[in-house]
Parts: structure tokens; sequence; C-alpha cells
């Protein structure tokens, strides 16, 4: 499987580009919207993070600028009915924090408003994956980086579980400590419960 692509990018169309690499093979890769806004201009260098899509007539490459939308990219098509387009156009649209937050909160109406994307896929998406999102966005947080956002007395795990995925979603050290009091945790809370209480708080309507 091919995992990174290192070369020269030589052709940028709308949803896909040319990397032509130093062996003096060509690769087409699809890239979402917000990778090809990212990309420098053609000519230059240029790193995609690669997923490959092996089927028994074709194989096809989607790049990636940045670890996290491949590992969402990935994640979303884990949800019943949704495939590689659906995915790249959530990719395509959102950053990770931003999938991430709308899932907490069972946002269904702003998952709706990427391309083809309808209410039931919304829902299942929300469903499916509310469970698993926050592993994503805090994958590359460090150990220490979780122990110094978290709340200075000694926290359930939930309440430390649910202090990494609001700092992975951007929010500062004291906007989580407020959110967190504000939401008063309680011994048998889950990271769901207490997160979507915390995320209310931090985004009222």
């Amino acid at each position: 499987m091919i995992g990174r692509i290192t070369g020269t990018l030589a052709v940028r169309e709308a949803d896909r580009v040319l990397v032509d690499t130093s062996g003096g093979v060509g690769y087409e890769v699809i890239v979402p919207a917000r990778t090809l806004v990212g990309l420098p201009p053609v000519g230059s260098s240029v790193v995609l993070i690669i997923h490959t899509k092996v089927r028994e007539d074709a194989i096809t490459l989607y790049g990636f600028l940045d670890e996290a939308d491949r590992r969402m990219f990935r994640l979303v098509q884990t949800v019943t009915g949704i495939g590689p387009k659906l995915a790249l156009a959530l990719v395509g649209t959102w950053d990770p924090q931003a999938i991430a937050h709308a899932v907490a909160m069972e946002d269904k109406k702003s998952l709706t408003r990427v391309p083809g994307l309808g209410p039931k896929a919304a829902g299942r998406i929300c469903l499916e994956l509310k469970d698993k999102v926050l592993a994503v966005v805090t994958a590359d947080l460090t150990q220490s980086q979780i122990t110094a956002l978290a709340p200075p007395q000694a926290t359930p795990l939930a309440v430390e579980d649910t202090t990494a995925a609001l700092a992975a979603l951007g929010y500062t050290k004291r906007e989580i400590e407020r959110a967190l009091k504000a939401s008063a945790p309680i011994s048998d809370d889950t990271v769901q419960s207490l997160l979507k209480r915390a995320l209310k708080h931090l985004s009222p309507a």
C-alpha cells in the first residue's frame, strides 16, 4: 500500500493533482477541497499522506496534507452507507476538530451542509461515531500536553479525557476549566455525557 508520496506538484485540477516523483513516476491523487487550497503552487515540492483504495478494477489514491485528515477520512467510512465520496466531501468541508465537535453535539443540521450528505447519513454519523471521533482529534496530543491542560485537582478519568478532547478542539485551559465547573461532573459521568454538557456551555444556542 502507498502511504505517502513526496515529489513535485505537476498538475492541479478541481479535485485531484498529479505528483511527479524522483523515480520518474507520476501519481494521480484525489484530494479534498481543504487540501487543494493548502497546496503550494505547481512546480513546488509537496508531501501528501496517502490512503490507498484497492478495488478489483482500479487502485485509487486519496491525498491529505495532515495525518488527522486521513484518520478522519478513514473513520467516517466505517459508518454504514458512507463511502469515499461522502467522506472526502466531509473532510474537504471541515477540519477533524469541527467534525468531532458536530458529532459530539449531535449537530445533524450542520453536518447536512456538506454536499451530498443528507439527514439520514448525518444521523448515522452521529450515532456510530460519537464514541470514536475523540480518538482522532486527541491522537496527536502527548501525555504531558494532556496533563498540563487538566484541572489541578484530582479528577475522574471522564474529566481528564474530556479535558483532552476539549483541548484538541481548540479551547483554552481557562475555557475548559470554566466549562467543566459549569457542567458539574458527577461520579458516573461518561466522557460523552460530560463532553456534551461542556460543549453546550462553550457553544450556547
